[in-house]
């Protein structure tokens, strides 16, 4: 079940202050009252997170030029820097 973000419509409440969390099913219709404090609420819009696709593998080079260290394993335990 997703968990949505709710806010009362006269903030700052005392009880909820800027706002609660609360789950319930998506076929749910939204809360019109807050479950705490019975203050009218309304559903806030939570941008989606933004998390970047590395399209293609990274270089040692570009690495490098971040200052990461690169370093290639040389067998089961040592490796060598590069």
């Amino acid at each position: 079940m997703p968990v949505y973000r709710y806010a009362p419509l006269k903030s700052p409440c005392k009880l909820c202050g800027e706002g609660f969390d609360h789950r319930h099913d998506a076929s749910d219709p939204a809360l019109a009252d807050c479950p705490t404090c019975g203050q009218a609420v309304s559903r806030v819009i939570v941008q989606p997170v933004n998390t970047p696709k590395l399209l293609a593998p990274t270089s040692v080079s570009k690495a490098k030029q971040a200052g990461f260290t690169v370093f290639k394993r040389i067998n089961d335990n040592e490796f060598e820097r590069q």
